[in-house]
């Protein structure tokens, strides 16, 4: 039996020939070079823009029970080609507004987006993009090898490709064993894979993910992790907005926190954690009465293999130390924790400044 990494694997290799193939010059029935704005699906003129996604200002304000509402504020943020950046923000926070202003679905009341340099008023901009909504609704009637076919066709692939990129997308997504049952009578998750799979099936350089892993269990949050991961070593870019604070953690290279429709931090994991006043200890050699002592100065202790790690705080670690030594265990590593990212999110958010109540419109 195939291992999922072995077959992932190989789906990577097969979709990186198409990836190199788009890069390829294409050429008129006369053997002309066709004009770079008509050969926005193979991405030329994506690769040349200086940033995948570009807004300045973007601002969205509703009329909400006669009351102004803006659900997004003076947005400013660059996603470099080739980067994965998680979009992070409490429910109403103005993620999905974002999206859909990126995408053109909303216009924007103020400001503007770019895609690849391209205004994304434009439709010539998300001839580059796959879109995965985080509610996905499809005909319940079709299959899901079936819908892709249809996505192929509206997303442009040359016929002679689409039967292999159907394949590539599905499998990518987990959704082969599935390919074939209607999609009514698919469970919550399989739908996000398919929804996933129709954002892949037109190749495209850029992702929008609208919470990816929403419905999903554990298991299959961590193979959706690994199917983003082989997509950003393929050099995809990924703007994708999640809940999973721990899983943006793992696969993004920077992290945009919106709170109220205010961006308020922008930047790496580590450019954004802070250290706190938590020690992680790792000891070896310690008998069972060490270990008894040393769980009433450590807020947590465990053990791994033949290894003791524990955590505690500024206070606790000295005398720790003084206890590992006087019962004549061996001091590995002491080292002290950083914040995790959803420690961030929360820092972040709880110092935000409170926003103006809504206004009566005229």
């Amino acid at each position: 039996m195939v291992s999922s990494a072995t077959k992932l694997g190989h789906l990577t290799a097969k979709s990186a020939v198409f990836s190199a193939a788009s890069a390829m010059p294409c050429t008129s029935g006369e053997g002309q070079p066709i004009r770079k704005e008509e050969n926005l699906s193979q991405g030329i003129t994506a690769m040349q823009a200086q940033w995948a996604i570009e807004t300045r200002d973007l601002t969205k304000t509703f009329i909400l029970r006669k009351q102004f509402h803006t659900a997004v504020h003076n947005l400013n943020l660059t996603v470099a080609d080739g980067e994965t950046v998680g979009f992070l923000g409490a429910n109403g926070a103005g993620k999905t507004t974002t999206i859909k202003m990126l995408l053109d679905f909303i216009a924007p009341t103020r400001g503007q987006a770019w895609l690849y340099g391209i205004p994304s008023s434009e439709p010539a901009a998300r001839r580059v993009v796959g879109y995965m909504p985080e509610q996905p609704y499809f005909p319940r009637y079709l299959t899901p090898g079936e819908l892709m076919y249809a996505h192929a066709a509206l997303a442009g692939v040359p016929p002679r490709e689409t039967k292999l990129r159907v394949e590539i997308a599905l499998e990518m997504a987990r959704a082969d064993s599935f390919a074939h049952r209607p999609i009514g009578k698919l469970s919550k998750g399989m739908t996000q894979r398919v929804a996933l799979a129709q954002a892949l099936v037109g190749n495209p350089h850029l992702l929008i993910l609208d919470e990816p892993a929403s419905g999903l269990d554990p298991v299959a949050r961590v193979e959706m992790r690994s199917v983003l991961q082989a997509l950003k070593e393929q050099g995809k870019t990924i703007f994708l907005s999640s809940h999973h604070l721990g899983e943006v953690e793992l696969i993004c290279d920077r992290v945009a926190i919106i709170h109220q429709g205010h961006l308020l931090a922008y930047g790496t994991p580590e450019e954004l954690t802070q250290q706190t006043d938590r020690f992680v200890l790792v000891a070896e050699g310690a008998a069972p009465q060490t270990e008894r002592n040393l769980r009433s100065l450590c807020s947590s202790l465990r053990r791994d293999g033949t290894q003791l790690v524990g955590v505690t705080d500024e206070r606790g670690v000295y005398d720790a130390i003084a206890l590992l030594r006087e019962h004549g265990a061996r001091l590995v590593s002491v080292s002290q924790q950083r914040e995790t990212l959803e420690e961030v999110f929360l820092r972040i958010v709880a110092n935000a400044p409170t926003t103006q109540p809504a206004s009566k419109a005229a």
